[in-house]
């Protein structure tokens, strides 16, 4: 990578890094292009040279996160052969990520409130986010085919339905155990066992 080339890299991640701190801090909705400018220290015209939007910082800011939180389940379950234990680990995960980056859960809904605007958005990170959403879709949804090739899941499952009612459920599962430290995780480990009851 060219001298150039580096510098507009490193203007490009300064730029995300402040976007992400205000985001998590004061939440998407409070934060402006001036505040993100401001934080970075640039001026707002730079801040527009690298991104067309406020709408296009947050997308970049959850790609990279979801992109990274993929990862990381992959390297989980690399070993397991059990669909359902696979959804299982899959659904501590997101707890665990949300855990240990709570401002991300609001991010997130803001995220899939905005996902159908296209409005404000690159063209480039239009195709990743779903490229991205693809990606995560595709192998939940092939865990579940697997699970009801191979007798774990029932086979009269409509897939589709499955995937999205799994992905939703969790969601909504995981939210209170972040954002109440009293929660028993007993409870939690239950809770995503009579979800895939659903499937079984």
């Amino acid at each position: 990578m060219r001298r150039k080339e580096r510098e507009i890299e490193q203007r490009r991640q300064e730029i995300l890094v402040a976007a992400r701190q205000l985001f998590l801090k004061k939440g998407f909705e409070s934060v402006s292009m001036e505040d993100i400018a401001g934080k970075a220290e640039f001026s707002r015209v730079t801040l527009y040279n690298y991104f067309k939007s406020k709408f296009d910082l947050l997308y970049e800011i959850i790609w990279e996160a979801l992109e990274e939180d993929d990862i990381d389940f992959l390297t989980k379950v690399e070993n397991i052969n059990s669909a359902y234990e696979r959804l299982k680990i899959y659904a501590k995960h997101q707890y665990e990520f949300f855990l240990h980056y709570p401002g991300y859960h609001l991010l997130i809904v803001q995220y899939r409130t905005y996902a159908g605007v296209q409005v404000s958005l690159s063209e480039k990170n239009l195709l990743r986010l779903h490229e991205q959403s693809e990606k995560s879709n595709n192998f939940i949804y092939n865990l579940i085919l697997e699970g009801m090739k191979n007798g774990e899941f029932r086979k009269d499952l409509d897939p589709l339905l499955a995937l999205n009612f799994f992905l939703k459920s969790i969601f909504a599962i995981v939210h209170p155990y972040v954002f109440d430290p009293h929660q028993n995780l007993t409870d939690l480990d239950r809770e995503i066992e009579y979800l895939l009851r659903a499937f079984v």
